[in-house]
């Protein structure tokens, strides 16, 4: 998938603090009957993203993974568990 677009968001709900960030994700795909990008959004808690890449993300260099490819790995929960960004030099470290 690729990184079409980011949206962090930090609040409160219901009295608990959350810092999440939404990924706008697209992917080619071709069958018989459909041609064209899946679009889907991936929230990610920002802890997450943290313990991805070993360290906490600054909003420009989380803004910087647009246009990035990516691959998120899920819990039992289907809750994001490990974000896996791909760069032409490197990868995240899990």
């Amino acid at each position: 998938m690729k990184i079409i677009g980011i949206e962090e968001r930090i609040g409160e709900f219901e009295n608990k603090p959350f810092h999440n960030v939404n990924f706008n994700c697209a992917e080619e795909f071709t069958s018989e009957n459909s041609k064209g990008l899946n679009v889907s959004k991936v929230k990610v808690r920002y802890d997450v993203l943290t313990n991805s890449f070993d360290k906490a993300l600054t909003n420009a260099e989380i803004l910087s993974l647009v246009g990035k490819d990516v691959e998120f790995y899920y819990d039992k929960y289907k809750n994001v568990s490990v974000v896996n960004i791909f760069d032409s030099n490197e990868t995240s470290k899990k």
